[in-house]
């Protein structure tokens, strides 16, 4: 996987995802224990404020997508909805509405927020890209967790925080020491940033993992409006709370119909709150 320089402006243009690594989706779990359903989730009336419904068919229209690699600055991850490709992603995102993306956009919200996935074994079937096999671990779900998420997309500049020199960033989520050099800058070895290169290359699998095995049953699931979660969505890897949901529910509701600057900021952070990480 080519490695693109840091520095420069990021870009998630049609024109960048066109030089993405295309894989295809496809992959059953060996275990049967972490292929067995989810817990049933108490039901939402229909009613519910900010709820939407999540049927098994749209369960299993997610679970076709796929993920791909963005090969711009230093390269991540990405979901791509099922039969599009990542230049026509790019391009509906940047476009007018359409029914396929504000599907995706929801039914993919449901997930980051209600669905649970844990570490472990995951086979792939037929292999993605070159494995026929990938272990999640502890590390790949902190990272997935904290991850720099972008419409779906990890942020190709700044995967993981602030830095441009993202193995830093790594290394700062997954507890590793951190060392300054005479500069005053922050350093981690030759042989943690190694490890970290090759742990962010295989976030893709990762990813390719939670798409195919997170688990989420159908039924009513509080999301944000489509434009909130474009920019505040990260995979939680557990059911948010329902004190947060609750939450979140108060706050639309008592921001109201009419649109205003102030509604506007209210829901953001109301959304910010409903995937921030406890």
């Amino acid at each position: 996987m080519r490695r693109i320089h840091r520095r420069g402006a990021l870009a998630l243009s049609a024109a960048c995802a066109a030089s993405a690594l295309l894989a295809v989706s496809g992959c059953e779990r060996k275990s049967a224990p972490a292929a067995a359903a989810a817990p049933p989730e108490p039901a939402l009336p229909a009613t519910a404020i900010g709820s939407v419904e999540i049927t098994q068919e749209d369960i299993d229209w997610f679970r076709r997508s796929k993920a791909e690699w963005i090969d711009c600055e230093s390269g991540a991850p990405s979901i791509v909805p099922p039969d599009l490709t990542l230049e026509q992603f790019g391009e509906a995102l940047d476009g007018a509405a359409s029914p396929a993306v504000e599907r995706f956009t929801t039914v993919a919200s449901a997930f980051f927020l209600h669905a649970s996935f844990a570490q472990g074994h995951y086979a792939f079937q037929p292999p993605f890209g070159q494995r026929e096999a990938f272990d999640v671990t502890d590390e790949h779900i902190r990272l997935l967790q904290r991850a720099n998420w972008r419409t779906f997309m990890i942020d190709c500049k700044r995967p993981y925080g602030d830095f441009t020199h993202f193995e830093i960033d790594m290394a700062d989520i997954l507890g590793m020491p951190l060392k300054k050099d005479a500069k005053g800058r922050a350093q981690i070895g030759k042989d943690a940033e190694q490890r970290m290169d090759a742990l962010h290359a295989d976030m893709l699998y990762a990813l390719q993992a939670y798409i195919r095995f997170a688990r989420l049953n159908p039924g009513r699931y509080v999301v944000p409006g489509l434009s909130l979660t474009r920019f505040v969505s990260r995979p939680l890897c557990r059911p948010v709370s329902a004190t947060r949901v609750a939450l979140y529910q108060r706050a639309l509701k008592a921001a109201g119909p009419h649109p205003d600057s102030r509604r506007t900021v209210a829901l953001n952070e109301a959304a910010a709150a409903l995937f921030a990480l406890d």
